[in-house]
């Protein structure tokens, strides 16, 4: 069926407040159970909420296994009327925004908390990988793709040849985010990366190297979903939500994913907020890989898509830069 132009209603009354982070460690012998219940108690504690007032509750892990959310429930002495369960890693925070707000407002729930915690045990990395999906094990490892590195080095090769990048104009985005990670006192790497340090890096899956992959962590991040009046009622700061938008495999019959769920609704985002690119001064991508970050910074507006042509390599050099300076580096 074919929706009429604004459909979505927008998130009038509904905020985020109370957001915690429970530092991260690089390996831990705790359960994901410890950490998202770390980050859980943090968040009510900032809110001055009791977990008996607390009706909705969403959680994302990859290491939670073999509980989900329903488990999570009777380890914590939660009795929620509103639960989900989002398996979507890095960009499950956003999901679980979304969701929870919507539920706030359909009166589903009137306090939701958004939990999202993991745990990196010595060996869970590999562990994981080896049941991760069953589309990857059909798909991907027949063909030698054993995990998100394999897989990610074929997608930035083919990016690569298509649009002219190269490794330095990946390494920009690296030593810039290095940068900006460490003002985080709780950053796990604490020194410097330089353009020397990420050339010269161990190549992990050509063209990915060291530098360029996802590094496993154990730590848990957590923040509440509420009605704005009850948040001044109790004196929280808060943020108001403007726009958000939610794609799954936008671009099915695509051979290589070279454009992501955002291409297709970013004008609806834009237009639910009454923004445009020219009046963001923070960008916060998802960096699973940096030719992600690369997708997400073309196809939201913030530059243009070049082909492989000898202009292609100063646009993408240029608005990197700038990117940069406006990222605080």
């Amino acid at each position: 069926m074919r929706r009429s132009a604004g459909f979505r209603s927008a998130y009038n009354g509904v905020v985020l407040a109370a957001p915690v982070t429970v530092p991260y460690q690089r390996f831990s012998k705790e359960s994901a159970h410890h950490w998202i219940a770390r980050a859980l108690r943090g968040s009510l504690a900032a809110a001055r909420i009791s977990p008996a007032e607390l009706d909705g509750f969403s959680v994302a892990s990859f290491t939670l296994f073999p509980d989900t959310a329903v488990g999570l429930t009777q380890h914590l002495g939660l009795t929620p009327r509103w639960l989900d369960h989002i398996p979507t890693g890095g960009a499950s925070g956003i999901t679980a925004l979304r969701r929870a707000a919507r539920a706030v407002q359909a009166g589903d729930a009137d306090v939701v908390a958004c939990v999202a915690g993991d745990t990196n045990h010595v060996d869970s990395f590999r562990r994981l990988l080896s049941s991760f999906s069953r589309f990857a094990q059909d798909a991907s490892w027949p063909y030698g793709s054993g995990g998100p590195n394999t897989s990610f080095g074929l997608l930035t090769d083919h990016y690569m040849h298509a649009f002219g990048a190269t490794r330095e104009d990946f390494g920009r985005l690296c030593v810039s985010q290095r940068s900006n990670a460490l003002r985080n006192p709780h950053a796990i790497m604490k020194e410097p990366l330089t353009m020397a340090q990420y050339l010269s890096a161990r190549l992990i899956s050509d063209p990915i190297a060291l530098y360029d992959c996802v590094m496993p962590v154990a730590g848990a991040e957590a923040f509440l979903v509420l009605r704005e009046t009850d948040a001044v009622a109790q004196g929280l700061p808060f943020a108001c939500i403007r726009s958000t938008i939610e794609r799954h495999n936008a671009f099915a019959a695509d051979p290589v994913q070279m454009r992501g769920g955002w291409a297709v609704d970013v004008d609806e985002l834009y237009g639910m907020a009454q923004a445009d690119p020219t009046d963001v001064d923070l960008v916060q991508t998802y960096d699973d890989y940096p030719v992600i970050t690369m997708m997400q910074i073309e196809d939201l507006g913030f530059c243009k898509k070049v082909a492989n042509c000898p202009l292609g390599r100063p646009v993408r050099q240029a608005v990197i830069s700038a990117w940069s300076r406006r990222s605080g580096r």
